[in-house]
């Protein structure tokens, strides 16, 4: 009886699972992460058994210049092809084609000129040709741009999920193989190049599409209109999350800083992957709501069944590090716990802020994400800065508090300036009807 039980449990649940689009996306996109962050603990084991601490830092400068260049690709152009209208969505699709190889161009070029004068202060040759090899990892990224973003239009977040993760995953082992090898810091550097085309041959097989001409191109200041705050809004995101070490390190050491890189990887870093997955799935979920009803009804719903559900889960994280970090990290770690509990903590709140930055965008209002994320980063950086006077373990109950309330007041105001909006043209909609 148990058993028949159970298995009803689960037959129903499966069939929830296959027709809500939306959690299919979602748990797809989770399941990915969770093999990539496999391969990244074997990664890291690799690394610190088989290369030195110079070697380290080498690649990463390298590739810490990678990432923050590549900031740049996550410039709104993509989240326009989702959105776009069926009428206007092939003239999306090639002014986006062109624009995304001309800013994958810039950013290579970018790229080459970084790592000369990083090799220049260094005094490192090799930095030069590093970020020369990864520069050409963003000349891989314009021929299947646009496809990508047409299969998350058409929500199958299955696909995205396997070939991101097959790439990453592929990059992590290779890693470890190289390491083990002997390819000292380009053990860490080759594998992207390596791996890129698998992502490439991936979208490209997954979405046929190809520049169509006789459907014309859009008017650049459109794109720019809707693109330029998310730009914006990503470049603020990549300063909070470096400025807050470069903050630790400057005001309370190298040793300060040790510990407060251990804590964001060991608690507020594993969190990261759900709420990635959270706004990867949930974009083409709002973005495909015709109606400003439908917008935010959609949003509520998302919000209930996935992002509140993420904070729990958050909470739950928070309380488990006293258990978990002393058993798989040491007890050496045991003194900073309440330091990586704390840092979790400020996670919390964020499955919700993010899900309220994909309503603003899939409501066309990206100008009000970019304000809100520059009060967010410089309130926080700031109360940061000057709580870290104190001592470590303040700076970081100061960064919780502070990005736990911001991001819930994000998520209430970004809701409610949305359905103003909607009230407001519903209201005009009616108004010029009945005229």
């Amino acid at each position: 009886m148990l058993r028949a039980n159970a298995y009803r449990l689960g037959e129903r649940c499966l069939k929830v699972w296959a027709s809500d689009r939306l959690l299919r996306g979602f748990s797809m996109l989770g399941l990915g992460d969770v093999f990539v962050r496999l391969s990244r603990v074997l990664t890291a084991i690799a690394l610190a058994r088989w290369l030195d601490a110079a070697e380290l830092g080498i690649a990463a400068t390298a590739l810490t210049t990678f990432e923050l260049i590549r900031v740049l690709a996550n410039n709104g152009l993509g989240q326009m092809v989702v959105r776009a209208a069926p009428e206007t969505l092939e003239a999306t699709c090639n002014t986006v084609h062109r624009l995304f190889w001309l800013i994958c161009t810039g950013m290579a070029v970018l790229q080459l000129i970084a790592g000369a004068l990083l090799a220049s202060m260094a005094g490192k040759p090799e930095l030069l040709a590093m970020t020369a090899i990864l520069g050409l990892v963003y000349l891989t990224m314009p021929p299947g741009m646009v496809q990508s973003w047409r299969l998350a239009r058409d929500q199958r977040m299955g696909t995205v999920a396997t070939i991101w993760s097959t790439q990453v995953t592929l990059d992590c082992l290779l890693a470890a193989l190289f390491a083990v090898l002997g390819f000292g810091a380009w053990s860490v550097v080759l594998p992207k190049l390596l791996t890129a085309p698998i992502w490439l041959i991936g979208v490209r097989h997954a979405c046929a599409w190809r520049p169509n001409r006789d459907a014309g191109r859009l008017p650049m200041t459109a794109m720019w209109t809707y693109s330029g705050p998310i730009l914006g809004s990503e470049l603020l995101g990549a300063i909070r999350v470096n400025a807050d070490k470069l903050l630790v390190a400057s005001i309370l050491g190298l040793e300060a800083l040790g510990i407060y890189y251990f804590a964001f990887s060991a608690g507020y870093g594993l969190s990261v992957g759900l709420t990635n997955a959270l706004t990867a799935a949930s974009f083409p979920h709002l973005a495909a709501k015709l109606s400003p009803k439908e917008l935010i009804e959609t949003f509520d719903s998302a919000m209930r069944r996935l992002a509140l559900p993420i904070c729990a889960l958050v909470t739950l994280q928070s309380l488990a590090i006293f258990v978990y970090v002393p058993l798989c990290f040491g007890a050496k770690w045991i003194p900073v716990t309440p330091v990586v509990a704390v840092l979790c903590m400020s996670a919390v709140t964020k499955p919700c802020s993010d899900l309220a930055a994909q309503l603003l965008r899939a409501a066309g209002f990206t100008m009000l994400e970019l304000k809100a994320s520059f009060v967010f980063t410089v309130v926080l950086l700031t109360l940061f800065a000057a709580a870290l006077t104190y001592g470590l373990f303040t700076g970081v109950v100061v960064i919780a508090i502070v990005s736990v309330s911001l991001q819930a007041l994000f998520a209430a105001w970004a809701r409610a300036r949305v359905a103003s909006r909607c009230i407001q043209t519903s209201t005009t909609t009616v108004a010029a009807n009945g005229a």
